[in-house]
């Protein structure tokens, strides 16, 4: 099976999930506030498990209050990495002393470049054109992580949407062990489009 891209890793625009936090509070008190080392915690934790990654560092400016609509800007670094990106941590709904939060993870200021981008969509092109089968694909997401998370870095915004379908059916993958994800049609759209992007073919080479 000849198949073409992965793409992103932490969010870059499109990790966001929704986590719970108990917190407690009085009824004539002011709202509660989730503290600011338990909002930095389960952020990291669930955005390891949601991109199968390690423990990211995330640092926010405070606590949280406990209250629909509040929000904060916090900044995420994968481990290993020295690129950051902003995530903000929004209150979606609170019930019994419960905080609903939802995370969004952005594009890494200043970090777009499609001439470094297209560069690691052809590395990976090279890398998966070989694949035979959906199987095939896990050991090479394994042993291009640096590139992958090269090619999250540098996504310019227009085509961080496809990048991020690939990188999550890629993420998926290596998690599961199963990558039949790559032979939706959503995702191969997705890696139409990146390639028409890059004006690159399937195994990496330029068109025309």
């Amino acid at each position: 099976m000849k198949t073409s891209r992965i793409g992103r890793i932490i969010g870059a625009t499109f990790v966001s999930t929704a986590l719970l936090v108990t917190f407690g509070a009085s009824a004539n008190a002011a709202p509660a506030v989730v503290l600011k080392s338990t909002v930095e915690a389960i952020t990291a934790k669930v955005l390891a498990h949601e991109t199968g990654q390690k423990l990211p560092k995330v640092v926010c400016p405070s606590g949280l209050k406990a209250k629909v609509g509040a929000s904060i800007h916090c900044t995420v670094t994968p481990l290993g990495s020295s690129t950051k990106y902003p995530a903000t941590v929004t209150v979606r709904s609170l019930h019994n002393g419960v905080a609903n939060f939802h995370i969004q993870v952005g594009q890494a200021v200043g970090a777009a470049n499609k001439v470094e981008f297209c560069h690691d969509n052809a590395l990976l092109l090279q890398a998966t054109y070989v694949a035979q089968t959906p199987a095939d694909l896990i050991p090479i997401f394994k042993a291009n992580e640096s590139t992958i998370h090269d090619f999250q870095a540098t996504a310019p915004a227009s085509i961080v949407a496809a990048a991020g379908t690939l990188v999550q059916a890629a993420r998926t993958a290596v998690t599961t062990g199963n990558a039949n994800g790559f032979t939706t049609a959503a995702v191969q759209n997705a890696a139409s489009q990146v390639n028409a992007f890059c004006g690159q073919k399937p195994d990496g080479s330029p068109i025309g």
